[in-house]
């Protein structure tokens, strides 16, 4: 009688054996996904590390657009390197965001405050300026380098360029 009944019970443990000795799978604990899922890898944008949004003429007082893009810059540090791409004897340092105002230091201001004139320091002020009021929320730059003869350290509006037109390059 053991026989038999080792007979009848040989094709359930058979069964049970070979559903239990396949791999192990992760349990789906929400059941909501399927195996056969794809996970799409997460797109990530970056900035550009070098921005120019305008060249600026102050004696037609006219600012040339020169980068226009659709993606929103947010970094100033991006803008500085392109503030310092085109016055390479000028190293402007972005120093900290805070509100409304982007500070920087020059700290070879030398030739920006005295051997640049007049005009040509304030061509840089206004490109300093200019481009790195694009950011978003941004109205003020406030500049720090030692003073000149022809260049003053201080807090510069946004405001104060808004007479000036638009050339797209």
């Amino acid at each position: 009688m053991n026989c038999k009944l080792l007979y009848k019970l040989l094709p359930f443990v058979f069964i049970v054996f070979i559903s239990c000795s396949g791999p192990d799978k992760p349990a789906d604990t929400d059941n909501t996904a399927d195996s056969t899922d794809i996970l799409e890898p997460e797109t990530v944008m970056e900035q550009p590390d070098t921005v120019l949004f305008w060249t600026v003429d102050i004696e037609q007082k006219v600012k040339t657009r020169v980068y226009k893009d659709t993606m929103t810059i947010t970094e100033p540090q991006s803008i500085v390197n392109g503030i310092n791409s085109i016055y390479p004897s000028i190293r402007l340092e972005f120093l900290k965001l805070s509100g409304d105002t982007v500070y920087a230091h020059i700290d070879s201001s030398f030739t920006f405050a005295n051997d640049m004139g007049s005009f040509g320091a304030s061509e840089y002020i206004s490109t300093v300026v200019l481009n790195l009021t694009m950011l978003p929320g941004i109205n003020y730059v406030n500049l720090d380098f030692p003073e000149g003869s022809h260049a003053t350290p201080g807090v510069f509006a946004k405001t104060s360029y808004t007479g000036y037109k638009e050339r797209e390059d």
